[in-house]
């Protein structure tokens, strides 16, 4: 029997990077999917290869109304829902001092609000079944911030941390929650975020989106409460927990030319005439 046979489960962020890849492994292990994101004609093309019991929703997750719709139509068509993977997110490249607002709320209502929106939704109908499983893609920025991507930083450890009051809050309810904190990985997420105008994306160098989601998967399936992917990230958070000054001053010297073009300007000036 596949591992997730007849379960419910609905994937935010879906249309590519790791929640094409969890919506595909997925798939392979037996699950009936619900996949949303804002690129309705990526999503219907995955949905297309991965069989009739894939579900596409068009879905802002800064609205709160669309996720609310989200969340109900994935009910209507199942009559469940047991795995809720918050998925969905954006990047951003800036100093937070010169950040534009406007970009800094699109980035906190998809990454931060649009879980707790979704979450919100989907507790209900997991308490009424007799319990389910939150899926909370994080990040390793979660838990060791980053110089240049302040806002960013901001709304993955404000998702940690509300992983960590839920899981508390839903015991009772035999609701688990899983953070998933993935390091760099190969993705679209740089060519996506917002930047400024100093401010250039890291090069999309690490792990694949597909070991991401197998960790996914075997955490999901043992009741994992958190994991770090590649597990040796762990190291970094340990670090950093001991020594903050060293690993702040590490992070400054071996980003700031990889991510501001101001400072890199200054060090390599131009040479008149």
């Amino acid at each position: 029997m596949k591992k997730l046979e007849n379960k419910v489960v609905l994937i935010t962020g879906a249309s590519s990077g790791i929640g094409a890849a969890i919506a595909r492994l997925f798939a392979r292990e037996g699950a009936k999917l619900a996949l949303a994101a804002r690129s309705l004609d990526k999503l219907r093309a995955l949905a297309a290869s991965l069989g009739p019991d894939t579900l596409p929703l068009q879905t802002d997750m800064a609205d709160p109304a669309q996720v609310c719709q989200m969340v109900r139509t994935t009910i209507e068509r199942f009559g469940r829902l047991d795995i809720l993977v918050n998925n969905a997110g954006v990047g951003m490249y800036a100093a937070v001092a010169t950040m534009l607002p406007e970009q800094f709320e699109q980035v906190v209502a998809t990454n931060w609000r649009g879980p707790v929106y979704a979450i919100q939704n989907a507790i209900p109908y997991m308490r009424k079944q007799g319990g389910g499983q939150i899926i909370n893609i994080s990040s390793v920025a979660g838990k060791v911030a980053i110089p240049w991507m302040g806002a960013y930083c901001s709304t993955k450890f404000a998702l940690n941390a509300l992983s960590d009051s839920l899981r508390m809050e839903l015991a009772p309810d035999h609701i688990q929650v899983l953070s998933v904190c993935p390091g760099r990985i190969e993705t679209p997420f740089g060519q996506n975020a917002f930047r400024d105008a100093d401010s250039q994306s890291l090069p999309s160098e690490g792990i694949s989106a597909e070991r991401v989601a197998r960790a996914t998967l075997r955490a999901s399936l043992r009741g994992k409460r958190e994991i770090v992917v590649p597990a040796s990230n762990w190291a970094l958070v340990a670090i950093h927990n001991l020594f903050p000054h060293l690993i702040d001053h590490m992070m400054v010297r071996y980003l700031r030319g990889k991510m501001r073009k101001d400072l890199q300007e200054k060090e390599n000036p131009v040479p008149n005439g």
